[in-house]
């Protein structure tokens, strides 16, 4: 690869050069903290929820920066007979900020850790970025070595920007925002402490901090005194002086800058340790860095993340002629739904958005199943939580903020398919775990009163069942799985005939469930439901040669031949398969389209051809750029459900086929 490669063993990605085309991160985290950290150190942190909690600035679009950063410092050595040299050196181990070419550069994704190695003035820098096991900090396990024959003297300075609160707002706000912010050295705990104080009555604010194992000889916490007005992060002024300003901040942009010395012999090396987090008790910060603020602690927990990731990934291992599926399969790809399930969709992607989908979870969930059974079964308890009274359940969720429905988050809310995830989910739990018992556990609505899980996933298809449309199909509300779909409904009429067929598989593993269970009356319940939508597909839904999308609210086919754009739909084709609905007479023609008009070099597209314009019937999906986001883009979500068909009727040739492309 032009940028790196995997390391022999594969549970390292090697970054062989810096500056790669886009960021390239790595995702480190336990139960309460999210770390997302870039080949060079970009990258922010949270606690619980990536918008609430948000401890640094990050800019996810474009420079990846801020990060967390280790400015290195030394005077420059005499020049010819002069008896001083000339300005100071100043680099950073990152490459980032500074982006001075280094001698040598190297950057080390592993699980649970990220390194970076880095040569420059005869002088070798490691640092190794990890999350602890279970408390909400990270640490920079530090070290630095002399390869020249000089004793040298360094000034280190790690560096961090600081928002230590709701980052949405403060992208909007940031001018109102800034006002609330204050920072401090706390000299007892040689630390900086970092917090908005509360502006609402509702206000809970997170308490950031920032500490080093070295003796701290100066801070900086105003960020106009580090970077200097009209300054930059490449050459900040703070560095400039002997020491840092040693000021506190209040209602202004706050940092997080520490100065040390490390002096080294020829041939030295010398280690230390840097640890952040937030938090939302101030009084648990002292403990938390006496804790973990030493390289002997630093080290121990280093070794505690490592046998974690170990013990989590050795299980369901396989064995194929094919090295990348084998790598994918037992490593990067558990590492990822790891990853996801924990803190869904908060890639650097997201920018500020918080919480969880609900639809995505409930899937994350059926994916860890085979892996982590205990944890699966703990987020599907918050997945019944969240679903109301009536079956329906919640677009998403924050465990700080609450639901995305009460926070008025626009555009994702009133989503139709989101219920029907809910049976797949935990009928897989109780295929997995053998666990029945868990059926009859009572557990709350969102919106009050209680239910046996066998009774919240009976409302689920119920609510979905009584929700349909003029044609029979399930209404698609503001969006179905497709959720730039979200002007195809938002009269109240549009149908979703995809959202039909997930009922229709919803509605048959309910009757299996049932008839394992011995419930007849529910068995012959489900069986009917579904064999009448399977009828109303296959008469309303069917378009010639392939299965629709939708009805919008006037009754136009959305996916269908009649149309010039977004003519053939992929997850129509591929749920006709997963949902049973297809006939036998028509299967060999969707299986056409799938493989030979949907499909590309890097798999299939989810519709084609791509829309050109907004289109008011449609919705957001027609204005995305051609071959993006919805627009005909490929996405691997959708290419996954293609794979899975494949193996339901035994093409496992194509499901391999297309599992690689995504790779």
């Amino acid at each position: 690869m032009q940028y790196g490669h995997f390391s022999r063993d594969g549970r390292e990605f090697i970054v062989t050069k810096p500056n790669t085309p886009r960021p390239w991160f790595n995702y480190l985290f336990n139960d309460l903290y999210h770390c997302l950290i870039s080949q060079t150190g970009g990258g922010f942190s949270y606690l619980r929820d990536p918008k609430y909690y948000r401890l640094h600035r990050y800019d996810h679009l474009s420079s990846d920066r801020p990060g967390r950063y280790l400015y290195l410092k030394e005077p420059a050595p005499p020049r010819g007979g002069s008896a001083s040299g000339g300005k100071n050196r100043i680099w950073s181990l990152n490459w980032q900020p500074s982006r001075e070419k280094l001698e040598e550069w190297e950057c080390r994704h592993g699980f649970g850790t990220t390194t970076i190695r880095a040569s420059h003035h005869g002088i070798r820098g490691t640092i190794t970025y990890a999350v602890t096991r279970e408390a909400p900090v990270e640490f920079w396990l530090v070290s630095l070595k002399n390869n020249s024959r000089a004793r040298r003297t360094l000034t280190v300075y790690p560096f961090v920007e600081l928002v230590c609160g709701d980052v949405a707002l403060e992208t909007h706000y940031r001018n109102i925002l800034c006002l609330y912010n204050e920072a401090l050295f706390d000299a007892e705990a040689q630390t900086i402490i970092a917090f908005k104080h509360p502006f609402k009555a509702w206000h809970k604010p997170g308490y950031g901090f920032f500490s080093a194992s070295f003796p701290v000889e100066g801070f900086e916490t105003r960020r106009e005194s580090f970077v200097g007005p009209y300054g930059e992060l490449s050459n900040p002024i703070g560095l400039q002086a002997k020491r840092l300003g040693n000021h506190a901040t209040r209602g202004e942009d706050m940092v997080g800058v520490l100065q040390g010395t490390v002096t080294l012999k020829p041939g030295e090396t010398k280690q230390f340790v840097v640890v952040s987090g937030i938090t939302e008790k101030r009084e648990e910060i002292p403990s938390l860095v006496r804790r973990f603020c030493s390289v002997d602690a630093a080290t121990q927990e280093l070794l505690n993340v490592r046998a974690y990731w170990q013990r989590a990934l050795e299980k369901v291992w396989v064995e194929t002629p094919d090295p990348n599926f084998n790598l994918m399969t037992n490593l990067w790809g558990k590492y990822q739904l790891f990853a996801i399930t924990h803190w869904r969709g908060t890639s650097h992607y997201h920018g500020v958005e918080g919480g969880q989908g609900y639809r995505d979870t409930a899937q994350d969930v059926e994916g860890l199943l085979s892996i982590d059974v205990g944890t699966a079964r703990a987020k599907l308890e918050r997945l019944l939580f969240y679903q109301y009274q009536s079956g329906h359940a919640v677009s998403g969720f924050s465990e700080v903020e609450g639901t995305w429905e009460n926070q008025g988050v626009a555009g994702v809310i009133k989503k139709a398919d989101v219920a029907v995830w809910l049976p797949y989910s935990v009928i897989s739990y109780i295929k997995e775990s053998g666990d029945t018992a868990f059926l009859k556990k009572e557990i709350p609505f969102h919106d009050g009163g209680s239910a046996t899980v066998y009774e919240h996933l009976l409302r689920a298809v119920r609510y979905l069942d009584g929700a349909r449309g003029q044609h029979g199909l399930p209404l698609i509300g503001h969006a179905d799985w497709n959720d730039a779909y979200d002007h195809v409904g938002i009269k109240g009429k549009g149908e979703s005939i995809w959202l039909g067929m997930a009922l229709v598989r919803a509605f048959r593993q309910m009757e299996h469930l049932a008839l394992f269970l011995e419930d007849e009356p529910i068995a012959q319940e489900m069986h009917s439901k579904g064999r009448a939508l399977t009828r109303i597909i296959n008469e309303q839904g069917w378009d010639k040669a392939w299965y629709l999308a939708a009805f919008n609210d006037s009754g136009r086919k959305i996916g269908s031949e009649e149309n010039k754009e977004g003519k053939v739909p992929l997850n129509s084709q591929t749920w006709a398969i997963l949902s049973g609905v297809v006939p036998p007479d028509r299967l060999p023609g969707i299986l056409d389209k799938i493989d030979h008009y949907l499909d590309t070099p890097f798999g299939p597209a989810l519709f084609l051809p791509s829309y050109s314009g907004f289109d008011p019937g449609i919705g957001r999906v027609a204005a995305f750029c051609p071959g993006t986001k919805e627009n005909a883009a490929i996405f691997s979500h959708a290419c996954a459900f293609k794979v899975v068909a494949d193996c339901t009727i035994h093409r496992g040739d194509q499901a391999y086929a297309t599992f690689s492309k995504l790779m």
